[in-house]
């Protein structure tokens, strides 16, 4: 059934020979696959590192934004990972594992747990004005007296961007912590959001009330309630030293002077005017009738609640009053014998009132021969080149600026404040602020630079020319990763890591 299979001897040998060809040729083969392989994972791994090592040495602080920056480095660590993981046994893979690749000038652990985090810190610092602020006015560089004003203005535009709740568990000093509570109580009450306010009053410590309680009834004589309404407050949380009632008294001397300023704002009255035309364009529903805004008489309830003789903080309120109003002979009396910061406000208020008039030229000279101090002197300056700023009186703003930062050398940034906070709160013209505004400015201090981006965010007449408010370029200024000494990102200390050189 079966065929026999017969062999030659020769042709046994032939087809030996053929057998160990073909074996030969299929080992060839595999080690030239294995070769090839390895010679592309090499190449592989090398062109990962190399595209991740560009990355980081081109792209760099000041010419990129911080998001861009953020997103190309994080792409460099994942181009490194791959490596590690698909690549280990390559020898750049072995470098990796190593920890012996840099990556630009910064060694891979250091990229990896420092740059990376710190990047992060940066970008979100310039995701909005706030993030900004709150990040500046905590840098070392950053003047103690100059922090704690910007972190009042950070809980005012917390609260006022409706995010109370934010400013409530806002990290702050302990000296800090009553004078938060403070800004934050009067800033909702002012708004007459009073439910929220007196909750906070009423939980406090017995010790801290009565400051809690001057702050709240501050606020509401500012938003305008009744009268009848904060006597009844102010009776609930008596003090010694009046301080629930000279609180009052400051609450309403600010409504008043607010109400007495916009007779002379161009920019507010234009505003409304524009404003009651839309209401009256065809198809528009009319408004219901508002009701007539509170009013104070100021006098009255100064003499009712401190007789003839106002106690020094009552005596300089009512100064001030008077000298917005021109009654500079009354202010001066009122104050003769009191602290500069009463005669600082006296020459505010009066040269106000000459700005108000238009007869505001810069080369007042009263506050020279008021009884103030150098620095005294110095503050009613900035005041003046804000004012003069505030009025449109650009060139004679910028002269006093300039002989200021002669005389007052240490008030370079306080000058320079005031005149970019007149120009935001102009009763003249509208301001628009660019990219280049902000970082321009010639401020040293890190928290004077965060009140001014919240100045300008507080204005009424905020306006944005173009997209960018300077956000990448304010960074780099003043948070840079080139700067020694910088800080240790927020994330490292709640990490428990420190920041490597």
């Amino acid at each position: 059934m079966f065929q026999r299979l017969l062999i030659r001897p020769g042709h046994h040998a032939s087809l030996m020979l053929a057998g160990a060809t073909f074996v030969l040729t299929v080992l060839t083969a595999g080690c030239s696959q294995q070769t090839e392989a390895r010679a592309t994972k090499e190449a592989e791994a090398q062109r990962l590192y190399e595209r991740a090592d560009l990355a980081v040495r081109k792209i760099g602080e000041g010419q990129y934004s911080y998001a861009y920056i953020n997103f190309h480095y994080n792409q460099a660590l994942s181009n490194i990972e791959r490596i590690r993981i698909a690549y280990p046994e390559t020898s750049v893979g072995e470098k990796v594992r190593r920890r012996e690749l840099p990556l630009g000038k910064f060694t891979l652990d250091h990229f990896e747990n420092v740059v990376l985090v710190l990047f992060v810190d940066m970008k979100e610092t310039t995701e909005s004005v706030v993030n900004c602020a709150i990040y500046l006015h905590t840098l070392p560089e950053a003047n103690r007296g100059e922090s704690r004003q910007a972190l009042a203005l950070i809980l005012e535009t917390l609260c006022r961007l409706v995010r109370s709740d934010e400013a409530l568990i806002f990290p702050t000093l302990p000296e800090d912590n009553l004078f938060a509570r403070e800004t934050i109580i009067k800033t909702i009450a002012r708004y007459l959001q009073g439910g929220i306010s007196l909750s906070l009053v009423q939980g406090a410590d017995e010790g801290d009330q009565p400051f809690l309680a001057a702050a709240y009834v501050e606020g509401l004589a500012v938003g305008g309630l009744r009268l009848v309404e904060i006597e009844d407050i102010a009776e609930q949380y008596k003090s010694p030293g009046q301080m629930v009632e000279i609180a009052a008294l400051r609450g309403m001397i600010e409504r008043e002077n607010q109400i007495y300023r916009d007779q002379y704002d161009k920019v507010k009255q234009e505003r409304e005017r524009t404003a009651r035309l839309a209401a009256k364009a065809p198809g528009q529903s009319s408004e219901p009738m508002k009701d007539e805004p509170v009013r104070y008489d100021v006098l009255a309830f100064c003499a009712a609640k401190f007789g003839p003789n106002p106690p020094p903080q009552a005596a300089s309120l009512l100064a001030g009053f008077k000298a917005l109003r021109g009654d500079i002979g009354a202010a001066r009396a009122l104050v003769e014998n009191l602290k500069d910061p009463a005669k600082q406000s006296v020459l505010h208020s009066y040269y106000e009132h000459l700005g108000l008039l238009g007869r505001l030229a810069g080369n007042e000279s009263l506050h020279r021969n008021f009884g103030l101090s150098q620095a005294g002197m110095a503050r009613v300056t900035c005041s003046l080149v804000e004012l003069l700023s505030q009025n449109a009186n650009y060139v004679e703003a910028l002269a006093v600026q300039a002989a200021g930062n002669v005389e007052f050398p240490g008030f370079r940034d306080h000058l320079t404040r005031a005149y970019w906070r007149g120009r935001f709160y102009s009763r003249t013209e509208l301001f628009y602020l660019d990219a280049k505004t902000v970082p321009a400015m010639e401020i040293k201090d890190p928290a004077v630079c965060a009140q001014v981006l919240l100045d300008w965010f507080l204005s009424p007449n905020r306006l944005l020319k173009g997209s960018s408010w300077g956000a990448d370029a304010i960074v780099f200024k003043y948070f840079s990763m080139q700067k020694e000494g910088r800080p240790v990102s927020r994330q490292l200390l709640n990490k428990g890591k420190k920041a490597k050189p």
